[in-house]
C-alpha cells in the first residue's frame, strides 16, 4: 500500500480564499480576508493535534 500524503496545511489557504471571497461580496475584503486566515490557522492546529493524539494510540 502506498502511504497516505498529509496534507493538512492547505487548509490554511482554503479558508483564506472563503474569507476573501466573503469579504467581495460584503465589500470588506481585507477584514475578511484576515479573519478567514485565523479561522484557517486555529483550524489547522487544531486538526494537527487530534492527528497526533490518534496516531500516538495505534
Amino acid at each position: 500500500m502506498t502511504k497516505k500524503k498529509n496534507n493538512i496545511i492547505l487548509i490554511i489557504p482554503a479558508f483564506l480564499m472563503m474569507g476573501a471571497a466573503v469579504g467581495i461580496q460584503t465589500k470588506s475584503i481585507i477584514k475578511h480576508t484576515v479573519v478567514g486566515l485565523i479561522v484557517g490557522v486555529i483550524v489547522y492546529f487544531f486538526l494537527l493535534y487530534r492527528n497526533k493524539k490518534i496516531n500516538s494510540n495505534k
